[in-house]
């Protein structure tokens, strides 16, 4: 049976051809942008899961890689009862101002490595790909600035990779150079990580979670040129990999489930009462003694005289 159609002269053959071949090189090149955007990212197709929405995301529990945790794996991080860890890592491949937990701190203004005398400790375990812990940071960044400027807490940051997702590796690569090499641009930068997955959560894109997104980070709250152009050889090489690995540890030997998980004076607290931007003050001001009794009896009307008769 004949066909209709004319049949295509040998122009119009070549030029469907021509037109075919152009439509496959741009589907490739889309396809390769895509894979360009997630290597680059640091964060695969579960890590669309993890930044899929704030809202509706269960905080994601962790078990011991290495089978049942023992309890000589315990007694090598102290629990967050028991204060903080007294002595530093002291081993290369982690910050040298890490402690022997992972953990690092703040407890005069943002410097870093003090302690705020006779006050209080807060402990916060975190994930650097963890969506409610960059939801808990931008919510009380600026409140425990205060609290930490007034000297009302000790600040110590527990990082840990529970989510296995590399950005996490990539942030504590960067935030290794810069404990290392501009401690006192340390906390602004920890906080500037965050907001970077806190955007991706919110436009539901991650081409800023890159080593030029940290970079920039960097760079906005005033880490040297020279420091945070040593990311990407930091990143590249897994510089604090030994880091990454020690929080991880430090985490899963504690018995933790999720995170973030928060401890004040070496209690748990219920993330349900940490839902306002002054949450963390009035948790710090109900642990705080209110007037003493001196200060209470000097407010008493002084007793008048007797008269005798």
């Amino acid at each position: 049976m004949s066909s209709n159609q004319p049949r295509q002269t040998k122009a119009q053959r070549r030029e469907a051809a021509r037109l075919k071949a152009k439509e496959l090189r741009e589907a490739s090149a889309r396809r390769e942008r895509r894979n360009t955007i997630a290597r680059r990212s640091f964060i695969g197709v579960a890590g669309l899961g993890v930044t899929g929405g704030l809202g509706y995301l269960v905080y994601r529990g962790v078990e011991a890689k290495n089978g049942t945790k023992d309890n000589k794996a315990s007694s090598k991080f102290p629990a967050p009862n028991e204060g903080l860890a007294t002595t530093k890592a002291n081993q290369s491949g982690i910050p040298k101002q890490v402690l022997s937990d992972a953990s690092w701190t703040y407890g005069e203004g943002s410097t870093l490595d003090t302690v705020a005398a006779a006050a209080p400790i807060l402990d916060i375990y975190f994930d650097y790909s963890c969506p409610h812990c960059a939801e808990f940071d931008v919510l009380h960044t600026q409140e425990i600035n205060q609290l930490l400027s007034g000297k009302k807490i000790t600040l110590a940051l527990h990082p840990a990779k529970i989510l296995d997702q590399e950005w996490t590796s990539a942030v504590m690569n960067a935030m290794g150079v810069v404990l290392d090499e501009a401690p006192a641009q340390s906390l602004s930068f920890h906080g500037a990580a965050f907001e970077i997955l806190a955007q991706a959560i919110q436009t539901k894109s991650q081409s800023n979670m890159t080593v030029e997104g940290l970079v920039a980070a960097a760079t906005k709250v005033n880490v040297p040129k020279e420091v945070s152009d040593k990311f990407k050889a930091a990143i590249d090489s897994d510089k604090y990999g030994k880091w990454v690995k020690l929080g991880t540890e430090a985490f899963a030997a504690r018995d933790l489930q999720s995170t973030p998980t928060i401890f004040f004076k070496g209690e748990k607290v219920d993330l349900s009462k940490l839902q306002t931007q002054t949450s963390l003050t009035e948790l710090v001001a109900a642990a705080t003694p209110t007037a003493q009794p001196s200060q209470q009896a000097s407010q008493q009307p002084s007793p008048q005289p007797t008269q005798q008769g």
